[in-house]
């Protein structure tokens, strides 16, 4: 079964079951009537807490207990082999909304059909860095003329930076709410670097001013913009347009952080290719700046 298979996995492998954390851990057995706390349980099945909160709020993986005073959460042996497999799952970078299918009770062949289609999304993503390779090797065998001086020509990565009023909130918001993972942080805590799927790496600095800081804004290409616009609204992502196709050939939707800073999350619809035709555009041009609608009109 594919709980026995992943506590086998866990066991031979923690690191490869939660990428996510720097943090060693011990696996042990625990008896069949033992109350663990989330610090605990988290430790035991290869999930950080903040995930564990996380998957808490989406459903996914709620605790056995919970105190009415203190709200602590409590955990039971019979929820290690749902963790695990959510831990395992994770690392392989499959959507939440495909994992809660397999553990709501998905049949054989409703698991492999699942499993198949999440092959082949990363199959793409393998498509798409072999033909930077077979780029790359290519330029290896030309005789490309050097000068001394060597400018770049595009941007190379895009790592944006965010003023936020309080440090801790923030983190907590954006493990907790927006599913992102604290990569690692300075000793004074003035520079912590979180990421996730859709963006690599993303900077949180103090912002000393007594004034609001500056809001942000980001436009970030993703999968499937429905099911992440779910997944945040039940995390309690502070959702400010909520998911719809546009008419720049976009469907997408705006989540915004605790100061302010707002993420456009969408991907390109079949009719995009149209719309850029109509308009004597690339499919390029309008998903990088969808303000060229309101331009082209003002002409």
């Amino acid at each position: 079964m594919l709980i026995d298979a992943s506590r086998g996995a866990l066991l031979a492998s923690r690191s490869t079951l939660d990428p996510y954390s720097g943090e060693s851990c011990t696996i042990r057995d625990v008896t069949d009537d033992e109350r663990l706390q989330i610090g605990e349980f988290a430790d035991l099945v290869g999930l950080s807490v903040p995930q564990l909160r996380r998957f808490d709020r989406l459903g996914l993986l709620e605790p056995n207990e919970r105190s009415s005073e203190s709200r602590y959460r409590y955990y039971g042996r019979g929820q290690i082999g749902a963790a695990r497999v959510i831990a395992l799952l994770r690392s392989t970078d499959m959507p939440i909304a495909e994992i809660g299918r397999i553990l709501a009770g998905a049949s054989e062949n409703e698991r492999q059909e699942i499993l198949q289609v999440h092959k082949l999304r990363l199959e793409a993503r393998l498509d798409e860095v072999r033909g930077l390779l077979d780029a790359v090797e290519k330029l290896s065998k030309e005789d490309i003329p050097m000068t001394t001086s060597t400018e770049l020509s595009e941007w190379l990565h895009l790592m944006p930076q965010l003023p936020v009023r309080d440090m801790e909130r923030s983190i907590a918001y954006y493990e907790e709410a927006l599913g992102f993972r604290l990569s690692w942080r300075t000793v004074d805590g003035r520079l912590a670097a979180m990421a996730s799927r859709e963006i690599e790496t993303l900077f949180l600095v103090p912002w000393t001013s007594n004034e609001t800081p500056p809001p942000m804004s980001a436009y970030v290409y993703v999968d499937d913009p429905d099911a992440l616009c779910a997944e945040y609204l039940a995390a309690g992502a502070d959702i400010i347009d909520p998911v719809a196709s546009r008419s720049y050939g976009m469907r997408d939707f705006k989540v915004r952080d605790l100061d302010g800073h707002c993420f456009t999350l969408g991907k390109g619809e079949e009719r995009l290719r149209d719309i850029a035709d109509r308009y004597g555009l690339t499919p390029e041009e309008i998903a990088v700046d969808p303000s060229w609608l309101k331009r082209r009109r003002s002409v």
